[in-house]
């Protein structure tokens, strides 16, 4: 699991700015001065945070007039804290942390990227802090950030004790009278309107920020910074997770062009690297792909019985205990856990049960429909076991001896669901 989300992380890490972003004006007197906009909401994990740093590199590169990044963070998670800081501090443009809009809030890792930047504004209605914990998977330890934070608060001027020892917040109003912020906007064109001749200072020298009347430049985390980013969302990996089971039983019962299996390993690799991120309970994950499994047996028998009641129970169980003391901001909502548990029911009870129907009524009346047909056996069948046959995954039996995987195999006749079957050199020529 580990190797799957370094290979994503790699994957993010190839893509310019987060992954697939739109590309950058040219820098130069063709381009013209320009400000540039990146939104950094959510929590900030290691996507978002390699995102806000190729956008601050970039940045300085295409020599911009300053870099706005609208903050809407409940913490960090995994994240480099002290790596987005440097980034920061040292960039080559002046770099604006607007916590925005009403209701946004910059907590842990977000209060050290609002402390870093050149100018910090809040919009009404917007709060900062807690500065613990900074990363929310992580044990507090208010007296190592708090004391980091004063680290970061002398280089920009701010006012860290306002925050204490970690644990308090502060609304837009109150932040700027204690000097956490420099100001108050609650509009980008009031921003920009305050930020227009503000003196700051960038790579030691002072620099007056000319806003007003240039282009802005909206950028975004690229497409796989994104699906990692929305994977790394409890809610989210857990739904992840089930549909790519979903998708893979589909595909084992009904084998064709590999929608499904696609679909579902997608969704698969997806949730694997959430969890990874995410601070999960890997026994209650387990769990939760037994309860899906113990949904299966039924499929063959045709109705509810203890292996469904087992896995509806060992489903529930798992979703429960799948983020154990989490925080608030990263535990499962109950929304999830209902619709994963009524999605589960809805598809073993419901969708395969009707496709397995209409798999067994394919066939005419009895077993003209399938009899004569040639197929490979896909399990050793001792007696019982798998084939494809007309392009779908049945159960087969033999009457005779064991016949290998890989066999080539005809269908003698039709039992239910069962295929009778024998090894294609015993068996008459078609017709016979």
């Amino acid at each position: 699991m580990g190797l799957i989300g370094a290979a994503l992380g790699l994957l993010a890490a190839a893509a310019p700015a987060g992954g697939a972003a739109p590309p950058r004006a040219p820098a130069g007197p063709a381009a013209g001065p320009a400000v540039d906009y990146f939104e950094l909401t959510g929590v900030i994990d290691p996507a978002s945070a390699r995102s806000l740093v190729q956008e601050i590199d970039a940045a300085g590169r295409a020599g911009s007039r300053a870099l706005i990044i609208r903050l809407d963070s409940p913490g960090g998670l995994r994240a480099s804290v002290s790596s987005l800081v440097d980034h920061v501090l040292q960039s080559k443009v002046p770099v604006v942390v607007w916590v925005a809009p009403s209701g946004a809030r910059a907590a842990g890792a977000g209060v050290f990227v609002a402390y870093a930047a050149h100018v910090a504004v809040m919009a009404p209605g917007t709060t900062i802090g807690p500065v613990v914990p900074v990363n929310l998977d992580a044990p507090p330890g208010s007296s190592s950030a708090a004391g980091y934070l004063r680290t970061v608060a002398a280089r920009t001027g701010r006012n860290a004790d306002a925050l204490g020892t970690g644990s308090v917040s502060l609304g837009d109003a109150a932040a700027a009278q204690a000097g956490v912020v420099t100001f108050q906007a609650g509009e980008l064109g009031t921003l920009l309107h305050n930020l227009e001749g503000r003196s700051v200072t960038v790579g030691g020298r002072t620099v007056q920020l000319s806003v007003a009347g240039v282009a802005l430049r909206f950028h975004k985390m690229g497409l796989v910074a994104r699906l990692l980013h929305t994977a790394t969302r409890p809610g989210v990996a857990y739904m992840l997770l089930l549909v790519g089971l979903f998708g893979l039983v589909f595909e084992l019962y009904f084998p064709g062009i590999g929608a499904a299996g696609l679909m579902g390993g997608g969704a698969l690799v997806l949730a694997l690297y959430g969890f990874t991120v995410l601070p999960t309970s890997w026994a209650a994950l387990a769990l939760l792909v037994v309860g899906v499994v113990l949904f299966v047996p039924d499929l063959h028998s045709g109705g509810l019985g203890i292996p469904t009641a087992a896995g509806a129970v060992a489903l529930v169980a798992g979703s429960v205990l799948l983020f154990p003391h989490a925080r608030p901001a990263l535990q499962l909502p109950w929304w999830a856990i209902a619709s994963g548990v009524a999605g589960t029911l809805l598809f073993f009870i419901s969708i395969m049960t009707a496709a397995l129907r209409a798999r067994a009524a394919r066939p005419p009346a009895g077993a003209e429909g399938m009899v004569g047909a040639v197929g490979v056996a896909r399990t050793d069948l001792a007696p019982d076991g798998e084939v494809t046959a007309s392009g779908s995954l049945w159960r087969a039996r033999t009457l005779g001896a064991a016949i290998a995987e890989g066999t080539q195999v005809r269908v003698r006749s039709v039992s239910g669901l069962m295929l009778v079957v024998e090894p294609l050199e015993q068996a008459e020529p078609a017709g016979g």
